[in-house]
């Protein structure tokens, strides 16, 4: 018996001429706080080629001082990770693993949720499946 197939349902297009849907962006680690991982840090992972992750443990983030030392962006310290190449003496890659800002969006004129529409084969499959799971 064949897979059932499901078709998505899109709500209606935007018309021409109406903005985008607007979008808050997240600024990006300041120098302040990159600075805070690359000099305190106490979580060293090698990656291997000269790389290490640098980042906070959790003993560390908990530090009243190290907080104190971090001001405005304490909230994110254990979002930002750095890894550093002691090769080169550089910062190879600053990580960012907070959560996605969150978006303004202006609802859409004639809203309607996403939802899927079974075809009538896929029906039959389920229904013949939940049968036989029942003898």
């Amino acid at each position: 018996m064949a897979a059932p197939k499901f078709h998505l349902r899109s709500p209606s297009r935007r018309p021409k001429g109406q903005p985008k849907s607007l979008s808050r962006r997240r600024a990006p680690p300041s120098a302040a706080l990159i600075d805070l991982v690359l000099e305190y840090a106490d979580l060293r992972d090698d990656l291997g080629g000269g790389r290490i992750l640098l980042r906070f443990s959790p003993d560390c983030l908990g530090d009243p001082d190290l907080r104190e030392r971090a001001g405005d962006d304490a909230a994110r310290m254990a979002d930002v990770a750095v890894i550093w190449d002691e090769i080169d003496d550089v910062i190879f890659r600053v990580l960012d693993g907070g959560p996605p800002p969150l978006a303004l969006v202006p609802p859409p004129i004639d809203a309607e949720e996403d939802r899927f529409v079974l075809t009538p084969k896929a029906m039959e499959y389920l229904i013949n499946s939940q049968s036989t799971r029942r003898g």
